[in-house]
């Protein structure tokens, strides 16, 4: 790994001249302002950068991880000019650059290495460039508030659903003005104990010294050195001064705004009876979306029932949604791509994950085969049926490459499963997220289900993404914004803070 170090080299060396505290102001501020969509970034007074497009929303968070590994407290050099932020992000693309080489040429042809290039790539980035991450708030809450998981929010954080959103939201409002956060500000006012307040801090927070330990546990200066797993996704705050460790820096805001909403799953995760307990709760809140989306009288929405095929008691399909001419048949999965499959050098864990989603996909064929043939409690109608798995976060199925590989797991498990492979094509499945489905469904039912799913099968369709086919084929239905469709249920949680996205 000689070349890929001396291609690091540069990186760390400059660093080490850097000031911890200015880099992470200076980060805080081009955070801002790409926020904003300014395409002229003024760094402190600095000089101005003319181009957003040197630097992606990613490699802030990037530079923040090298930055507390190398920057020292007493270093005299920042980025807050256009020379410093160009070497910087010159020096990143070349060890990326080294990085994808090596895995490239590490193939020997079975790893299916470009469509592992793609995936890793898609997650890594696609994230950053959804637009405000505001709009998954909303659908966290909802599904964090759900009387199954609030006590198991309140029992492993020491703070209510409500408290722990309302502080989330508080620091993300003050970090539109300032870096610095004072953690022993009084929260009362809000209903929150300096106690919660405390316990929050202590779980999204680390003194810098500690984040450079657990980064140097896990730094691998080597292929898989731009999939790193980053610790400040975790704890996006941190203390400078162990004398004053209420003083605390977010470089990335954008790390806080995922850490204390859709972030709040892992600290759940290992809590007894989670697992049950959140699929239950989205597949609540899935229903919610498809009874706003298909309040129409031609539509009708079903939650299947468990029946009994022979003996053995069957769920089916979690929703049915009936129109005029089509059937829209839905599972909820919440399986999430792991960070081993988007970072780890090992594919197995990458195709593994993929595998998962093949085995949905196939159980899913199965339950709507029963509903089909008169097996379930559903009342069969003769309209065409679309199966579609709709899973909590985005897996990002883009390209030919991408949609063959998942093809090919789902015909291996049919053919496993002595089920019919041209299913595929006499009922072709579709993978939406949540995100992709709140944006889709207005259109879904403006146009009917037949004629949408139709349309994505087109060979010119077949690989893109599904905001994409739906700005491209349908550019004139309705959105729905199930930001103020949901409105009432923010409100009871949190009444007086704004809605996100509405401030």
């Amino acid at each position: 790994m000689t070349a890929i170090y001396e291609a690091y080299k540069p990186l760390r060396n400059l660093l080490r001249q850097c000031s911890l505290e200015g880099v992470l102001v200076d980060l805080w501020q081009l955070s801002l302002q790409m926020n904003s969509g300014t395409r002229t970034l003024n760094l402190s007074g600095q000089l101005p950068v003319p181009e957003t497009s040197l630097i992606a929303a990613w490699d802030l968070s990037t530079i923040a991880r090298e930055a507390i590994l190398h920057a020292q407290p007493n270093g005299t050099k920042r980025l807050n000019s256009e020379a410093a932020v160009r070497r910087v992000i010159g020096v990143i693309r070349d060890i990326e650059n080294e990085a994808s080489g090596l895995r490239l040429h590490s193939d020997n042809g079975e790893n299916n290495i470009v469509f592992i290039e793609l995936l890793r790539i898609t997650h890594r980035q696609f994230p950053w460039q959804q637009g405000n991450l505001k709009s998954s708030i909303v659908r966290n809450l909802k599904i964090f508030s759900a009387p199954e998981i609030a006590p198991m929010v309140e029992r492993r954080t020491g703070l209510s659903v409500k408290a722990f959103f309302l502080l989330g939201l508080s620091l993300s409002g003050h970090l539109l003005s300032k870096c610095g956060i004072n953690s022993d500000q009084d929260y009362s006012a809000f209903g929150i104990s300096r106690a919660q307040a405390q316990a929050f801090f202590d779980r999204l927070s680390m003194d810098y010294r500690d984040l450079r330990r657990v980064i140097e546990s896990h730094e691998g200066i080597d292929a898989n050195w731009d999939y790193m797993w980053n610790p400040l996704e975790a704890t996006p705050l941190i203390s400078l001064d162990a004398a004053h460790p209420n003083r605390l820096h977010c470089p990335v805001p954008d790390l806080l705004l995922r850490r204390f909403s859709g972030g709040l799953y892992y600290d759940l995760v290992e809590e007894s009876g989670f697992g049950n307990a959140f699929g239950a709760a989205y597949e609540d809140y899935i229903g919610e979306v498809l009874a706003i989306a298909f309040s129409s009288i031609f539509y009708s929405v079903h939650k299947e029932t468990p029946y009994l095929v022979g003996k053995d008691i069957h769920n089916g399909p979690d929703w049915i949604v009936c129109g005029p001419e089509g059937n829209l048949f839905i599972e909820c999965k919440t399986k999430r791509l792991t960070q081993a499959a988007k970072s780890a050098s090992g594919e197995v864990t990458l195709l593994d994950d993929i595998g998962k989603i093949a085995d949905a996909i196939v159980q899913h064929y199965k339950n709507v085969l029963e509903a089909i043939h008169g097996k379930s409690q559903w009342e069969p109608t003769p309209q065409p049926s679309w199966p579609v798995v709709i899973t909590f976060e985005d897996w990002y199925f883009l390209g030919s490459v991408l949609m063959q590989v998942l093809d090919e797991h789902v015909t291996s498990r049919l053919i496993a499963q002595s089920m019919d492979t041209k299913l595929t094509q006499s009922m072709p499945y579709f993978v939406m997220s949540t995100r992709e489905l709140e944006m889709c469904v207005g259109a879904i039912a403006d146009v009917g289900i037949s004629a949408f799913f139709k349309g994505k099968l087109d060979t010119k369709y077949r690989d893109w993404l599904w905001p994409e086919y739906l700005a491209s084929k349908f550019p004139t239905s309705k959105v729905i914004d199930f930001h103020r469709a949901f409105e009432t249920d923010w409100r009871k949680i949190i009444p007086n803070a704004a809605m996100p996205g509405n401030a």
